[in-house]
């Protein structure tokens, strides 16, 4: 449905002179967290701050539990949330504009011989980010034992204890997890298992506001086409087909 007819079957919200548009960010570190000093950080709240510079929208950005900042779409408590794209969500909500995109891989230890593919790790033991769509296919899997976990750092744990067979994650969270832990990239060995996930700002149904939408598709468009996007989630101008960890395994 096209952002400017979006009010004629969507629940339109209209916002008071001043009134900030509400942000819902996932706690998946590091794409948006608390850090030790209680400051938020990570790419989304850049995302969320940079949309509001741009487009002259007041903006509240808050952290919530992943599936509660889902919730809080759904209902209308939130006008907007940045997540990975899914069918559900595309349901659900209204897809404004694709923020970036990731490649989803599967992560080994290095020292392992067996296939990284789900078919292959029929009965293993495969760790994720509770409440993450990492892709149809592991969606709708039911022969690996499904891990969840908080935190990448949590399954990088389990995989070098032999407590798990491999990680399914994006590539931004499994480099950003390593160079935080102090670990080399060369420690595991990687699959793209979802080429180039898209990660997308969704605006709530019943709370919709399809001028603020319009605004932020015109900003996004400004921040992707001069390089600011991928410098926010990749610290330079790359896109997620250019990153080390997602070259094929030899």
């Amino acid at each position: 449905m096209p952002l400017s007819a979006a009010s004629a079957a969507e629940s339109e919200h209209s916002l008071s002179l001043g009134e900030a548009v509400i942000f819902s960010l996932p706690d998946v570190w590091p794409w948006a967290y608390e850090d030790d000093d209680g400051k938020f950080r990570g790419g989304l709240f850049e995302v969320a701050h940079r949309l509001s510079e741009i487009s002259g929208v007041p903006v509240s950005p808050q952290l919530r539990p992943l599936r509660r900042a889902i919730v809080e779409l759904r209902s209308g408590h939130a006008n907007f949330t940045i997540l990975f794209q899914s069918p559900e969500l595309d349901n659900e909500a209204i897809n404004v504009a694709t923020i970036t995109r990731v490649n989803i891989l599967l992560a080994a230890m290095a020292d392992t011989a067996y296939p990284l593919t789900l078919a292959d790790l029929k009965g293993m033991k495969v760790a994720y980010i509770r409440g993450t769509y990492l892709g149809d296919a592991f969606e709708r899997d039911t022969n690996v034992a499904k891990v969840p976990v908080n935190a990448i750092r949590q399954a990088v744990e389990l995989l070098s204890m032999g407590r798990i067979s491999a990680i399914l994650a994006s590539e931004h969270n499994l480099r950003q997890t390593l160079s935080e832990e102090g670990l080399s990239p060369s420690m595991l060995r990687y699959t793209v298992h979802v080429p180039e996930q898209v990660g997308a700002l969704y605006m709530s149904r019943v709370s919709s506001l399809p001028d603020v939408a319009l605004k932020f598709k015109a900003a996004i468009a400004t921040m992707n086409a001069d390089g600011e996007l991928n410098r926010i989630f990749y610290g330079e101008a790359r896109s997620a087909s250019q990153n080390d960890l997602a070259r094929p395994t030899q």
